[in-house]
């Protein structure tokens, strides 16, 4: 009995790694569920169209500052992941040409960003997305949640790198072609500027892909639990 407490509490830590935790924090911002944080990077295999929307407002966001300050249209600002961000507020509607349960959102971080996210650490969360089934504003009904976040978001070589730290992918109940990006955010006690929120791309979703330190915590669990039945065999097999 011993050996199958030791087993299922192995498990029980891969469970509760350090990486998924309800309540994540990161920095100054706090999620009101569960969400797998990545150390590294992401690389989204594809990019959603811009539909309609946003303020005007586009440029280089590079974490403490921005430059090219409306010098790009706001199709072009949200087309891939390259550092050109842009303002919503009116909401940002983008399309996929195939329907999807998730997608991931690539910041726009334009002023404020430091390297804990202790400073205005909204800023990587300061929208809402939702899923559309139709390309109107008004069908857009199912407010999507976060499930992972990349720490270094897409970019960790170029000058402009930290404009989209804490990238996140939110997940759907249904799959959609449409969706759109509001002002807001989904932290526990939010503190996002009404207006002000941008964003770099948004990218179809991946299947997220545990932590090495994840996948050992796993490994390390199972091999109790097999460890444990083997010497459980053993033992029914010297009483008979």
């Amino acid at each position: 009995m011993k050996i199958h407490s030791i087993s299922f509490a192995l498990l029980g830590s891969f469970l509760s790694a350090s990486v998924c935790f309800a309540g994540t924090v990161l920095g100054g911002a706090t999620l009101p569920y569960t969400a797998t944080v990545h150390s590294g990077t992401v690389s989204p295999s594809s990019y959603l169209n811009y539909v309609s929307g946003g303020s005007g407002w586009t440029g280089i966001a590079a974490g403490t500052g921005a430059t090219n300050e409306f010098a790009y249209s706001v199709s072009d600002a949200v087309s891939t992941a390259d550092h050109k961000a842009a303002q919503f507020d009116p909401a940002i509607l983008f399309h996929s040409q195939s329907a999807l349960n998730s997608v991931i959102a690539v910041s726009g971080i334009e002023h404020g960003w430091n390297a804990s996210n202790t400073n205005e650490f909204w800023e990587p969360f300061e929208f809402r997305i939702f899923g559309c089934t139709t390309s109107s504003l008004s069908a857009c009904n199912e407010q999507g949640t976060i499930t992972d976040i990349w720490e270094l978001g897409v970019d960790d070589v170029t000058a402009y790198k930290n404009g989209d730290d804490w990238t996140s992918q939110w997940a759907f109940n249904q799959s959609y072609n449409y969706f759109a990006v509001f002002s807001g955010d989904v932290l526990v006690g939010g503190n996002y500027s009404p207006g002000e929120g941008e964003i770099d791309a948004l990218a179809a979703g991946i299947t997220s892909v545990p932590e090495p330190s994840t996948l050992a915590l796993l490994g390390l669990g199972l091999g109790g639990i097999f460890f444990s039945r083997s010497r459980k065999s053993q033992n029914l097999s010297s009483r008979k």
